[in-house]
Order: structure tokens, then sequence, then C-alpha cells
């Protein structure tokens, strides 16, 4: 890292804990005890009267103090007391209910309920709530009883007797924290609502976000500290000499960073110089207030020069970005901005024309406002760029699509390709379809994305009736079945990314007739995409091998359209599959049942996979078939990628020796693959070789004694 640019991390550094000393030493006046002979706010007290209540819960008879929680079930408790004497008019009485109903007399007489049943549209866990009696001096030495009829946990809250509603003071103090954070919370999640429904998603400039944010923080607690109620917020106002001035002196800096963030660092040098200056400052006026030299009063006039130089450049900076276009790029910002600038100046004005005046109440207005300003300016930006967030969405969801349809191709022994065929002839049958049908080419697209990811569910098919070589009997076509249902329930959560793709994927085997499958659904009550979806898979089944069969003839394939119209499949839809198949716009992509590349040539992975059937077909039995499956899908992954493959079969007469298959793997990189697939049979899979490699390695392979080399 150059020297500047450490220079500019210890300023920002700095910075920073300047802001965290500021915050530490406001949170220290807030919650410690009052100073002696700090300023006085008069008696706001209370007295607690939590001690010697004796409890009655209908079992036992106990002294307690209060507050109480028991996780005893009870249905009603009762607590019983004596009111002070020096009870007198004008006192009053709370306490806390949690969860409860609560009856609270004095003398006998019921003084004060809270209750379901005594409150219209009340349910029976009545919310919390604290409780108020109006006392007099009658009630001076008589016996207050509480009853309760928990809901919930019995809790008792304490109890507080005070003059008018001072008890009240002590809650509130103590609550203070929370409700201002749950305010602003509250404040936050309406904003963050309004904008999500209009963008749908939000999505912040951090940087600008996170030095706005610490500058209204600071400025908060700059605004605290020179409140006239600041002998309520804060228990040590005298504090205020300290980190009222740091808050002040704090926002230049702030300020600037915000600035530079919001105008793409365009005049970067101009705010950093003002950033280290008045952090420099900063640094300076602490120094000369704890050494005596100088009060931070009497340095104060040092920082306004500072923030009224800041306020001139950034107005200069903005006049410069209006004249060479760039303000274009942050024109709601900038209007915030210059909004702020004018209240800042007018405020430092007043500050020193007019006696006694409260500054910060016009320059709080401009922060609100700089604030929606940044909300706006921030739409504007994922406007702009919206085009190509969809763009980025849309090809990582393809991108996932076609990883999903390799990932079933993988499992499945017999279907290699087969998700990707299917996609295809979908997308081709939609294509002419769009006319009648009000297809879009979004459409189409999702169509074929859809048609990708059909069979998902059978990854979650046991593979011993996923790839059983046969026919498979009733009870596992029933577990077959359920692939359907399977693959609708794991995609369930992207089907607001791709609308149709549950349907699409649950439905895809279900009968025009009705007598399809899981649900049993007939006609148009199928969603249209499964009808499609259900032609494609159907085509490819018949065009493809399957270790069990052949493919079928174009002929035949045909003729099975034709005789299934209206039973299995829409009539309407096969009517233009049928025209499709007879222009020959819609023809296998296989060759003799073989997946092809874009030129026609058969994919090394299919003849991979037909060369496992012509082993099943011609009796041999393999071991671990799989293995051979498991290469064909990672060749399939090579030729995706546009690489060369080349395959050997090795068929030994009897059980290779270890030292042969460390010699033959010593060849390979260890990239490539060496796998025994039963006791004689070695599949080699090497990628990327040149000819002249691949024909030296061959010629070694055909001099060991003993072996059947096939290259595929």
């Amino acid at each position: 890292m150059n020297s500047p640019k450490k220079i500019e991390k210890i300023v920002q550094w700095t910075l920073y804990l300047l802001l965290i000393v500021t915050i530490i030493m406001a949170l220290f006046a807030l919650f410690t005890k009052r100073t002696p002979r700090d300023a006085a706010i008069g008696s706001f007290e209370s007295t607690e009267f939590n001690q010697n209540w004796t409890l009655n819960d209908g079992q036992t008879i106990q002294k307690i103090s209060l507050p109480y929680s028991s996780s005893t079930h009870t249905r009603e408790l009762t607590i019983q007391n004596t009111l002070p004497d020096n009870v007198t008019n004008g006192m009053s009485l709370i306490t806390f209910s949690s969860m409860s109903d609560i009856y609270i007399r004095i003398g006998g007489r019921l003084r004060e309920s809270y209750a379901s049943k005594n409150i219209k549209h009340m349910s029976y866990f009545i919310p919390s709530a604290y409780n108020v009696v109006e006392l007099n001096q009658k009630d001076a030495g008589k016996e207050i009883s509480i009853t309760i009829n928990p809901k919930a946990q019995i809790h008792i809250g304490e109890v507080y007797i005070g003059y008018g509603n001072n008890g009240w003071f002590r809650i509130i103090q103590q609550d203070l924290g929370k409700i201002a954070i749950a305010f602003v919370v509250l404040i936050l999640g309406i904003i963050l609502s309004i904008f999500s429904k209009i963008m749908q998603r939000i999505s912040k400039n951090a940087s600008a976000g996170f030095v706005l944010g610490l500058f209204m923080m600071d400025f908060a607690i700059w605004i605290f500290s020179e409140s006239r109620l600041r002998q309520l917020i804060f228990n040590r106002p005298s504090m205020s000499q300290y980190f009222s001035y740091l808050a002040m002196e704090l926002c230049t800096p702030l300020a600037c960073l915000y600035f530079d963030t919001v105008q793409r660092h365009k005049h970067h040098k101009v705010y950093f110089f003002i950033t280290m200056m008045s952090t420099i400052q900063i640094l300076v006026n602490i120094g000369l207030h704890f050494t005596g030299v100088a009060d931070f009063y009497e340095t104060l006039l040092i920082s306004h020069i500072w923030l009224g130089i800041g306020i001139f450049l950034t107005g200069v900076n903005i006049i410069r970005d209006i004249k060479s276009g760039l303000i274009r790029q942050y024109l709601a910002s900038a209007i915030g901005i210059i909004l702020l600038l004018a209240m800042g100046i007018s405020e430092l004005f007043l500050f020193y024309s007019v006696r006694f005046y409260s500054i910060g109440t016009v320059s709080s207005l401009g922060l609100i406002f700089l604030a929606a300003a940044t909300i706006v300016q921030n739409l504007i930006d994922q406007m702009r760029t919206a085009r190509e967030r969809e763009e980025k969405h849309r090809q990582m969801i393809i991108k996932t699509v076609e990883s999903i349809a390799m990932a079933i191709d993988a499992k499945d022994e017999y279907t290699g390709g087969h998700s990707e065929r299917v996609g295809y002839y979908a997308a081709v049958l939609a294509n002419h379809m769009a006319r009648d049908w009000g297809f879009t080419d979004d459409d189409v697209q999702r169509i074929h994305y859809i048609g990708l990811m059909h069979v998902i569910g059978k990854i979650g098919v046991a593979d011993s009736v996923l790839n059983k070589q046969g026919r498979l009997n009733d009870s596992e076509f029933n577990l077959m079945k359920k692939h359907t249902i399977i693959g609708s329930e794991i995609l369930a959560g992207i089907d607001m990314d791709l609308p149709g793709l549950t349907d699409g994927i649950r439905y895809h085997h279900e009968r025009y007739d009705g007598k399809g499958y899981p649900d049993g659904l007939a006609g148009e009550a199928i969603p249209l995409i499964a009808r499609i979806l259900c032609l494609a898979d159907s085509y490819d089944a018949m065009a493809s091998n399957r270790i069990y069969r052949r493919r079928l003839s174009d002929q035949a394939v045909r003729t099975e359209f034709v005789r299934c119209s209206g039973s299995q499949f829409d009539p309407k839809i096969t009517e233009v599959f049928i025209r499709l198949l007879d222009s020959g716009e819609i023809s296998p992509v296989t060759r003799q049942g073989m997946t092809t590349r874009g030129d026609g040539s058969v994919l090394k992975s299919a003849l991979l996979e037909k060369h496992l059937i012509d082993l099943t077909e011609s009796g041999q039995v393999i071991d671990h078939p799989e293995y051979i499956r498991m290469i064909a899908f990672l060749t399939k992954l090579d030729e995706n990628r546009g690489r060369h493959v080349d395959l050997f079969l090795l068929t030994f007469q009897c059980e290779p020796e270890k030292a042969v298959i460390e010699t033959i793997q010593s060849w390979l990189s260890p990239q490539e693959l060496a796998i025994i697939c039963d006791s004689k049979l070695l599949l080699l899979a090497l990628s990327g070789r040149s000819e002249e490699f691949i024909s030296g390695f061959e010629d070694f392979l055909r001099e060991i004694d003993g072996i059947k080399v096939e290259r595929i």
C-alpha cells in the first residue's frame, strides 16, 4: 500500500474512533448515576412497594418480594399487603400484569380490573399491561389484595406508589432505549416495505448508506446534546460539554465522506483534504481542551470555518458536475445535498447573528430530506440496472437448470441426455404453438427450461428401481411414479422465477383421458405446460434407446401419436406435433438412439451408454454398471465444455495383476480416470490429449498380453 493510501486509512479510522468515543460518552452520560450538584430536574421519584407481600395460590401461603415469577401452573392466586400510612390524596399505584387477568381491591372493594371478559372483543390471552389505581388519604393503612388469573407463566411485576403519574417516569426511564430502538425499526420497516413493493427487492449502496448512517447518528447525538430537554434525556447532562462539541465537529468529515461516495469519488482529493484537516483539527481541539490551553467553545469558530470550507467546496464540486453532465448520475442525491448545504449555511449565519438560536432544527429537516433523496437515488440506480440484473438472474437460472439436468442424467443409467432433448422438443413445439396459444419468446424459453427439469424427482427414486434392467413390476412402478410429486416439491421454491415449473413437473404424466398419474387429471384440467411436456417426453422415449428395447422407427412413432391422440395426448397439440413430424421440423436429435452434437456426430458419452446396452444385451454381467455411467456423465461434462475425450475399454482374459493396472495408470494425469467395472473390465477416460499421445498410448495397450482393447 502506497503512502497516500496509508494516510487515507489512518484518517478514516481516526474518524471512526472519534465517533465511537463520542457515542460511548453519550451513553455514559445517559445511563450512569447523576453527579452531585449537576443540573437538577426536580422530583420525579416514586416509592417501591415490593416487600412483605403474602401470596396465596390456593395450596400454600408464603411471604414474597416483587417482582415474583414461578413456573407453577395455577388458575388463580392472590397477593396481599397493607398500604403505607403516608398514602395521601393525589397519589397513584402502578403495577404490571403479564398476560394475566388482574383485579385490584383496597379495603375489600374492587378498585381496578383488567380482564379478558371485561373488554369487548378481547382474546383470552390478554396483552400484558400496566395498571394504575388512584389513591387517596382514606386508603392509608388499608389492606390491598391483587388477584391474578395467569394465562401463561406466572409473573407479578413490581409495584410503585408516587404522586400523580410519577410511577410512569421510572418505567419510561427504564425502557427508553427499547422504545427508541423500536421506533427506529418501525420507521425503517415502513420505508423498506414501501420500496420493496416498488422495486420488489431492496439493494442499497452499501458504502454511501453506511457513511450516511454514521453521519445521521452523529448528528442525532449532537441534537440531543443541544436540546433543552437534555436534563431529562441524560443522567449526566454536564458531559455534553464533551460529546456535544465532538459530535458537531465530526459532522464535517463524515459529511465529506458521504459526498465523496455519492459523487462517485470524482473529487476525492478535495474531500480527502477537508476530511484529513478537520480530523486533525478535532484532535488539536481535544488536546487544547484537556491541557487547559483553550476550551472546546473557544475553538468552535475554527471548526465552523472548516465546516464552511467544506460547504463551499462541495458546492463548487456540484457546479463542476453540472457543467460536465456528471450530475445526471446522482441527480436526486444532488438535490438533497444542495438543500442540506443551504440549510447548513443558514444555520451558521443564525448561530452567529441570533443570540440563543436553537441550532440544528433546520439541518435536521435537511438531513431527513437528504435521506429521502438517497432512497430515491437508489431507486433510480436500480431502474437503470434492472435489465442487467434480470439478465444475470436469468443466466443464473439457466446454469442452474442445466446443472440439474446433467445431475438427473448422471443418476439415470438409460436416459442420458433425455432431459435436454425433452426441453428442446418442448421448445420447438411451443414455438409453433405461439401464435394460436399466445406464447411469447420468454414463454417458449421458460417451457424449454421446465423441460430440462421435468424429471428432477428421479433424484429421490432408489437406484435399484431407477436403473433396473428390464421392465418394472407393479410395486416398482408405483415407486417410480412418485418422481413427479418429489420433483414438484423439490422445486416449489423457485416456481416464482419459472411460472408453471411445478405444474410441468407434477403433471407431465397425466393423460388426456384421466388415466394418468399422480392425480388423474383429465382434458384441459391438466395444465397446458404439462400437456406439452407429455408429448415431448413421450417422443423422446420412443425415439431413444432404452436398456429393455431399441428406439422405434420414425413411422412407428408417428403411428403411436395418431393412435394415442385424445387418449394419452391433447388432440389439438398432437395435431400440431404431427405436422412438425411430417415437415421434419421435429426429428430425433439422436442418431440410432444416441445423443449427438450440433454437427450431427454422436457424443462419446452417448457411445459409452450404447456400449453398456450392448454389453447387457450380449449377456455379459457387469458388477458395477454405475461406474460406466459415471464415466459417461463426466465425459459429457467435458464434451459440454468443448473438450475432446477418448475412451478405452480394456477386457482382460483373467483378473489383471496389480502391476499391470499401475503401469496403465501411470500414463494418465490426475484429472483422467481409470475405473475397474468388474474384475475383467477396465474403463479409461482421457481428456484433451493430442492424437499423437492417444496413438502411442493405444499401441502400448495392445502390446500387453491377454488384453482386448476397444477404443470407443
